[in-house]
């Protein structure tokens, strides 16, 4: 899980990496992408630090709603599925790629 690979994170470098790839990786204007990567830039170790773990809570919260909305499927919403498609998305849980791919 995601969540496991941000927990193992120990260098503040590394943290400030991950934080402007979920910065870069959301939905919003470009304008404002800009200003959070800014401010990255300007904060403290230690508000860094706070930012990271709200992150990282945050993912893991994602997971496991996720997590939970695939086991609350039952049998005959899951096998209208095409093979590919649950294969897909068993990956897509799984992995880390887009998180990994953007470092």
């Amino acid at each position: 899980m995601i969540f496991d690979f941000l927990k193992k994170q120990k260098e503040i470098s590394q943290k400030r990496k991950i934080i402007k790839v979920m910065i870069i990786s959301l939905n919003i204007p470009e304008a404002q992408k800009e200003l959070y990567l800014e401010a990255i830039t300007i904060l403290s170790k230690e508000w860094l630090e706070r930012l990271y773990i709200t992150l990282s809570n945050f993912t893991r919260q994602l997971e496991y709603e996720e997590l939970d909305n695939i086991n609350k499927m039952n049998f005959s919403q899951v096998a209208w599925m095409r093979k590919k498609e649950a294969i897909e998305k068993q990956k897509e849980i799984n992995s880390f790629s887009f998180l990994i791919n953007n470092l």
